[in-house]
């Protein structure tokens, strides 16, 4: 698949790739499975089941209870045959639907107004070019610097607290990642400075990152740990909107990493 959709069409295309699965694995039992059908009457307390090979034939081949496993592996190939036609209907609807969805046309009315028009609407949806220059806009201030404090700047020409930052700013860069450093943000009713937070584009969520340079350090630990629980307390996870790197001096970070969460966090698996 190298088609990119919006977030809110992901259920659908798990639900594609399920009905696919379906289909490849019911065709699979089906070319394995016996000739033939299966007729079950109730018998007493239980069944009796007949192999039926011919068509004109009503009644079938009674199946003993020591072959059980062909009545089964008949029973199975009905089930089969109706799940495969099924989920090749309902796969059917699905590309139809997603080959006809356009997930950008209310960014294209927005494109298409003229430019006066455009510093006088409240769009609902921003092209990409649009809501990047937007987010580029937004005006913070950032944790001062100590007097004295080592400096360390990065390809964007700005400063920042480590070499650990200096690899995680140029990193982004590189990828075309759009990131602010040390952005404010409001957890319950305290101020937290984000290392960085990222801009997500492919479903334009905020990406906060924090790295714990000091973990040697038993305080230092505990602090970012408690940060670590403020961010979740506040809805900020780990493995979705929140990613945290640490290192100690035997195991500094490394490029190799950052460029993995990178590629984990920012890029869908599908483009």
């Amino acid at each position: 698949m190298t088609n990119l959709y919006p977030k809110e069409l992901w259920p659908l295309i798990q639900r594609k790739k399920q009905l696919e699965r379906y289909i490849h694995d019911a065709q699979k039992r089906l070319g394995a499975a016996p000739e033939g059908s299966v007729r079950i009457i109730k018998h007493r307390d239980g069944y009796q089941f007949f192999h039926r090979t011919d068509p004109k034939d009503t009644s079938g081949v009674y199946i003993p209870k020591k072959e059980f496993q062909k009545a089964r592996s008949l029973v199975q190939k009905k089930y089969d045959e109706k799940i495969l036609e099924a989920s090749r209907e309902q796969l059917k609807l699905l590309n139809r639907f997603l080959d006809q969805y356009d997930a950008d046309i209310l960014k294209k009315i927005f494109e298409k107004s003229g430019e006066a028009r455009k510093n006088m609407i409240r769009a609902v949806e921003l092209p990409d070019e649009e809501y990047i220059h937007m987010w580029q806009a937004f005006e913070y201030s950032g944790k001062p610097f100590h007097e004295g404090a080592a400096e360390h700047y990065t390809m964007k020409h700005e400063r920042v607290r480590s070499k650990s930052e200096v690899m995680i700013a140029n990193a982004l860069f590189q990828a075309g990642i759009e990131y602010r450093y040390e952005a404010p943000v409001l957890l319950g009713n305290i101020v937290v400075y984000s290392d960085f937070t990222a801009l997500r584009m492919y479903d334009r969520e905020d990406i906060r990152w924090e790295h714990a340079g000091l973990i040697d350090d038993s305080d230092y630990r505990n602090e970012t740990l408690a940060k670590i629980e403020l961010y979740e307390e506040n809805g900020f996870f780990l493995g979705e909107n929140l990613i945290v790197t640490a290192e100690t001096q035997k195991r500094p970070l490394n490029l190799r990493e950052i460029n993995r969460l990178i590629r984990h966090y920012f890029f869908r698996e599908d483009a």
